[in-house]
C-alpha cells in the first residue's frame, strides 16, 4: 500500500511539472534577424521619446533586445504611432540580395520564403540614346517642378533632389511619411520605349525604388526595382552624362510585389552606414518590407543622396522630343527629409 501511495504521489508530481515547462518553452525570446532590429531601433530613434539607449538596441542579443524594446513600449514614452510601427516590423520579411561588381544579381532570399531570385527579372539598359527632354503638358510641369543646380534643374521629364557629397557631414539616407504612385499609363508608354520612376539614389552608383513596368509576363504596375552598377556620373545637359564607350546598366524588378496608380506605400525608408566597407543599402516598405541591397567593391564613404521622380525616354531620336503619356495624377513624397 505504501509502494502504490508513493507511485501516485510521482506520478502526480510528473503531471504537476508538465504545464510550468510548457511555460517556459513558449517563454524563449523571439530570433530576430538583425535587419529587423535595426529598422525598430531607426523608428525609435525617430520618436524621439527614449533615452539614447535606443541608438544601441540593434546590437544587443535577442534576449536583451526583446526585453529592452518591451519596456520602452510599455513605458508611455513612446508615440502610438510608434509602437503601432514596431509592432509590424516584428513581423516583416527581410529580402537580400548581393549585386556583384559587374551588376549581376547573384543572390536573392527571403527570410520568409527562401530563394526567391527567380522572381526578379534583369532588364539591360543599353546607353546608347537619349534620356527624356521637354514635358508634354501642364499636368507634368506641375508635378515635376524642379529644384536645385543639378545637371538637368531647366530642361528634362525629371525632378531631383540632392545632397552634396558626404564628408564631416554625412548624408545616409531618405526618410517620407509615404509615397503615392501617381496615375500613368505604363503599358502605353512602353510601346514608346518610355517609363516612369520614383527612387532614390546613393550618388551615381546604385538606384532602388519603383518603376512602372509592363511586359508579356508582367501585368503593367508600379514595382520594387534595384538598379546596379550605374554606369554613369550625372554632369550636363540631357543626356544624363552618358560617356563613351556606351555600357550597359542592369536593373533588376521585383515583380512578385506590385503597385497601382494612386497607390499609398508608408514608412519608406533608404538608407546605408558609411562605417561598413561595403556599400549595403537598406530599403524599407510599409513597416512590412525589408530589402537589404549589397553592392560588391563598392565603398560607403564621401556618397550624396538623391531622390527623383522621372519619365525617361530611352528611344528618344533627340533632346528635344516629346514624351507620349503624362502623369495623370501627382507624384506624392510626403514628408521627404535626408
Amino acid at each position: 500500500m505504501l509502494t502504490k501511495t508513493k507511485f501516485i504521489l510521482s506520478m502526480s508530481l510528473l503531471f504537476a511539472m508538465i504545464p510550468n515547462f510548457t511555460a517556459n518553452a513558449q517563454s524563449v525570446p523571439v530570433e530576430y534577424d538583425s535587419n529587423i532590429k535595426d529598422a525598430i531601433q531607426t523608428e525609435l530613434m525617430l520618436d524621439g521619446g527614449v533615452s539614447r539607449q535606443s541608438a544601441t538596441v540593434s546590437r544587443m542579443d535577442d534576449s536583451d533586445f526583446n526585453s529592452t524594446v518591451n519596456n520602452m513600449l510599455a513605458s508611455g514614452n513612446l508615440k502610438n504611432e510608434t509602437k503601432q510601427k514596431i509592432e509590424k516590423l516584428k513581423n516583416a520579411e527581410v529580402f537580400t540580395l548581393v549585386i556583384d561588381e559587374n551588376g549581376n544579381l547573384q543572390e536573392a532570399t527571403s527570410s520568409k520564403k527562401g530563394d526567391v531570385k527567380a522572381e526578379f527579372d534583369k532588364k539591360v539598359v543599353v546607353n546608347d540614346n537619349k534620356v527624356a527632354s521637354r514635358k508634354s503638358n501642364f499636368k507634368l510641369a506641375m508635378a515635376l517642378v524642379n529644384q536645385g543646380s543639378t545637371s538637368g534643374n531647366t530642361t528634362g521629364a525629371f525632378h531631383r533632389l540632392q545632397t552634396p557629397a558626404s564628408g564631416s557631414t554625412i548624408y545616409n539616407g531618405v526618410v517620407a511619411d509615404s509615397i503615392t504612385f501617381p496615375t500613368y499609363d505604363i503599358a502605353g508608354a512602353y510601346s514608346y520605349g518610355e517609363a516612369a520612376y520614383m527612387y532614390t539614389g546613393v550618388d551615381g552608383v546604385a538606384e532602388v525604388g519603383f518603376e512602372g513596368v509592363y511586359s508579356q509576363t508582367t501585368p503593367a504596375g508600379w514595382y520594387p526595382v534595384f538598379h546596379a552598377k550605374v554606369s554613369h556620373q550625372v554632369t550636363s545637359g540631357d543626356d544624363n552624362g552618358y560617356t563613351q564607350p556606351y555600357g550597359s546598366d542592369l536593373t533588376y524588378v521585383y515583380r512578385s510585389k506590385k503597385y497601382n496608380g494612386g497607390d499609398t506605400i508608408s514608412g519608406y525608408k533608404v538608407y546605408y552606414y558609411s562605417t561598413e566597407s561595403a556599400l549595403t543599402i537598406r530599403e524599407q516598405i510599409n513597416y512590412s518590407d525589408i530589402y537589404v541591397v549589397k553592392f560588391a567593391n563598392l565603398g560607403s564613404t564621401g556618397r550624396s543622396v538623391k531622390r527623383v521622380t522621372a519619365i525617361a525616354m530611352n528611344s528618344a531620336t533627340s533632346t528635344t522630343s516629346d514624351f507620349h503619356y503624362s502623369f495623370t495624377t501627382p507624384a506624392v513624397w510626403r514628408n521627404t527629409r535626408f
